[in-house]
């Protein structure tokens, strides 16, 4: 089976971003912006666009976390959440309608002496696994940082890809870019995950995200009433609207 190659956070300008993604390789590109009163704007301005690759829409939404994920659920196909502090990274492990929980390890405590502090413990990855959330592997997060800082976060990166791989906790490798210039080739960010330790097919899964995308389309598909449970021919009846919350 041909893997489809999707970078599941990006920003900057629109047009920009499709141009390069395109001739970097990648299938599917998340336009990802923060959601606020500004962001119906930015939803009917790439829904408008025309383009080669599959365009998804990401809101990246604060606390409170479930009340402003089923409000983006209207507009937006991928729900982040900006992590880092303990109780936003433990609120989104338990939220359903969380898609991605992004940079996860940017919080302040210290390490301890023989664990990374990485903002992800295993009850954690066991709800995320449960619930199909994401832990994102950010390269723009490495990028720009520099010295102790820039290796404290290598180091707790690759505690995430262990607590995954143990957990079966779904991952994705992004290039967390703010510009055209932060882009980056799959096989680039696959490197990458490789030298956090993930393995050849981990890496590959993580730019490859299918579960991620199966999710993702599931929620907006009328004829998946629960998961698992699918309508294959209605008959002479006519799906209801689609409830993006509360279904799972």
């Amino acid at each position: 089976m041909k893997h489809r190659f999707y970078d599941l956070n990006v920003n900057g300008r629109v047009e920009e971003i499709l141009k390069n993604a395109e001739i970097l390789g990648w299938d599917g590109i998340c336009l990802t912006r923060e959601f606020n009163r500004d962001f119906r704007e930015f939803h009917d301005e790439v829904s408008g666009l025309e383009s080669n690759l599959d365009i998804l829409l990401g809101a990246r939404i604060s606390a409170p976390i479930q009340k402003n994920a089923r409000k983006a659920l209207d507009l937006a196909d991928v729900i982040l959440v900006g992590g880092g502090d303990e109780i936003v990274n433990r609120k989104a492990s338990e939220c359903w309608e969380v898609d991605i929980l992004s940079h996860p390890e940017r919080n302040q405590s210290k390490d301890f002496m023989h664990q990374r502090n990485s903002g992800i413990d295993h009850v954690m990855a066991r709800f995320m696994r449960e619930r199909g959330i994401a832990i994102e592997i950010n390269l723009s997060e490495v990028l720009n940082s520099s010295r102790i800082l820039r290796a404290r976060i290598l180091g707790r990166m690759r505690q995430n890809v262990i607590l995954a791989r143990r957990y079966k906790t779904p991952m994705v490798l992004t290039s967390g870019t703010r510009d055209m210039w932060g882009l980056r080739a799959p096989g680039e960010l696959m490197a990458f995950g490789r030298c956090l330790g993930m393995t050849d097919l981990e890496a590959k899964n993580a730019v490859s995200p299918t579960g991620i995308l199966r999710k993702v389309r599931d929620r907006k598909d009328t004829n998946v009433i629960l998961k698992g449970l699918e309508v294959i021919d209605w008959g002479g009846s006519k799906p209801e609207k689609k409830r993006m919350y509360g279904w799972y």
